[in-house]
């Protein structure tokens, strides 16, 4: 009989015979297997599974150039954040003022929605880059040109537009305010004797037929290539090329009357007589202007001429001096005026590029000074205006 710690033994040793024998694996073998593998399966593929990744694909280009478009779109929003908006400065009058030569932005919207009421037809086609840009910010982009005379890259950076659209907008703007503010408002409306009457100043209280003040004004130009054209722009008064203009204010300081732009050596005469003021005025008128318009033999019939005396025997008499002061107290607004439209710094030199655009950009100038504080405080109960009704004393 077996010892029974023998028979233990025995139980616990391992049985040969029952356990499998290891199986030795080479890692980059079964990795070849696996790539063989997929590629036969690949190369079996039916149609549909073929179909499925082509449209996989398809998917992929996609959403990277979608990824790329969201990613550019970001970049403008960034941009678009970071540009000049009226909103950035409206609440604060001096700043309105200062780049829009309004007064402050109840003005600036009265402006805004005159123009809204009219289809804006652009001077160059339309791209996207104008459409990116409101109303208000197409009437700031023009009025700071205007007003500062800032270049075209300095708006685009500004604005986050190209130059080329700074140009489209400029010249739009300007061409929609000519036509709504100069032609609908301003072109032949000159105030008659009986409406200047209900807001005649106290320094006028001697001339109470007064119908307008006139005087020239010269804006500086680049020279033409053209030498007849360059000849006829030479001001000897300036020496140098200039514009001229005839302003023209009621007796209340608004500007009234504009006319077209001369070349500089055009005399005053010339200009009076060839622009249309004289279709305006009526028998019992006076014209009041400085002694260099001597024109008394072309005023039509039963208009006047009020111009201060001209020195005769080495002295003025009392009579004259008089007389002389009285007319330069009255005479001395339409100076004020033209000054004024003269804030406007797109008038300190008109460049080659906008020379064909010079008429409508004073027009428009001279325009926009009516919006601003009345020249005589004691007018200004009579000076109003509102985007459905404008009155400038009339």
């Amino acid at each position: 009989m077996p010892h029974p710690q023998a028979a233990s033994a025995a139980c616990l040793e391992p049985q040969s015979a029952d356990i499998p024998t290891p199986i030795s694996i080479n890692p980059l073998e079964l990795l070849a297997d696996i790539a063989v593998a997929v590629t036969a399966s690949s190369s079996t593929q039916s149609p549909e599974s073929t179909e499925m990744s082509t449209v996989v694909s398809q998917l992929k280009a996609e959403n990277a150039t979608l990824r790329q478009q969201v990613a550019q779109l970001q970049s403008e929003l960034t941009i678009r954040h970071q540009c000049l908006k009226f909103a950035d400065i409206q609440d604060d009058t001096q700043t309105v003022s200062f780049f829009t030569g309004l007064p402050d932005k109840a003005t600036f919207c009265v402006v805004r929605d005159l123009l809204a009421r009219f289809p804006l037809q652009y001077h160059s086609e339309w791209n996207v880059s104008v459409d990116t840009l409101s109303l208000s910010e197409q009437l700031l982009l023009t009025l700071m040109k205007l007003r500062l005379r800032l270049k075209n890259l300095h708006l685009a950076t500004h604005f986050g537009i190209s130059t080329g659209t700074v140009t489209n907008v400029f010249i739009t703007i300007i061409s929609a305010l000519y036509d709504i503010l100069y032609v609908g408002i301003m072109c032949n409306t000159i105030p008659s004797q009986r409406k200047n009457a209900q807001c005649l100043p106290l320094c006028f209280t001697q001339f109470p037929n007064c119908r307008i003040i006139i005087d020239c004004t010269e804006i500086s130009v680049d020279k033409a290539e053209n030498l007849k054209m360059r000849c006829t722009t030479y001001s000897n008064y300036k020496s140098r090329t200039t514009l001229k203009a005839l302003v023209g204010v009621s007796p209340n300081g608004v500007i009234v009357f504009v006319s077209d732009l001369y070349g500089g050596s055009t005399s005053d005469k010339q200009i009076v007589q060839n622009c249309n003021l004289f279709a305006y005025l009526e028998a019992g008128d006076m014209l009041m202007a400085d002694k260099g318009f001597n024109i008394r033999q072309v005023l039509p019939s039963g208009v006047t001429l009020n111009i201060p005396s001209f020195l005769y025997n080495g002295q003025f008499t009392k009579e004259e001096i008089l007389h002389n002061k009285s007319i330069a107290s009255a005479r001395i607004h339409v100076e004020r005026a033209i000054q004024r439209i003269k804030l406007f710094s797109i008038l300190d030199h008109v460049p080659a590029s906008l020379r064909q655009h010079a008429d409508k950009i004073f027009k428009v100038c001279a325009c926009l000074t009516n919006f601003q504080t009345p020249i005589l405080a004691e007018t200004e109960s009579a000076f109003q205006f509102s985007s459905d009704f404008i009155c400038f004393g009339k």
